[in-house]
């Protein structure tokens, strides 16, 4: 049984819908200088040079217009090449890939394991296998 196009359209629909307000979200708290909570990295945030840098969104409409566009298009570039991957319309390059299918969830669920309980603890796999070692998100000595 194949994802239906009402889960289909409803899931693209919501992922835009994040998008959207997490990119608002973080924009705003830039201009009324509100100190940002990242999520990601697992031990992220902003150092304290990095958080003050940021400070020049502050009351700033037209940088605030900007960011939003920015932090909007990472999630939207990063969700359309995990798109990708689960249409098998590109591989990864870490591990064997046997492609996947989306389908609707059966009445009957058995018990199984979440995708996003595993994401956070899944960075440090990422952060020892990644090329430029020279660069990264968290703030951890190598």
């Amino acid at each position: 049984m194949e994802l239906s196009e009402e889960n289909r359209h409803t899931l693209l629909l919501s992922v835009h819908q994040l998008i959207e307000e997490q990119a608002g979200a973080y924009a705003n708290d830039l201009f009324q200088g509100r100190a940002l909570n990242l999520d990601y990295p697992p031990n992220g945030g902003l150092s304290v040079e990095e958080a003050a840098v940021l400070q020049v969104v502050h009351n700033n409409t037209l940088l605030q217009a900007a960011l939003r566009k920015v932090i909007a298009s990472c999630p939207a570039e990063t969700i359309f090449g995990l798109l990708n991957l689960l249409d098998g319309t590109s591989d990864p390059e870490h591990g064997d890939w046997g492609g996947v299918l989306l389908i609707d969830r059966p009445d009957e669920e058995e018990q199984r394991q979440f995708l996003h309980d595993a994401f956070f603890e899944t960075y440090w796999d990422w952060r020892a296998k990644r090329r430029n070692k020279n660069w990264r998100l968290d703030n951890l000595p190598e």
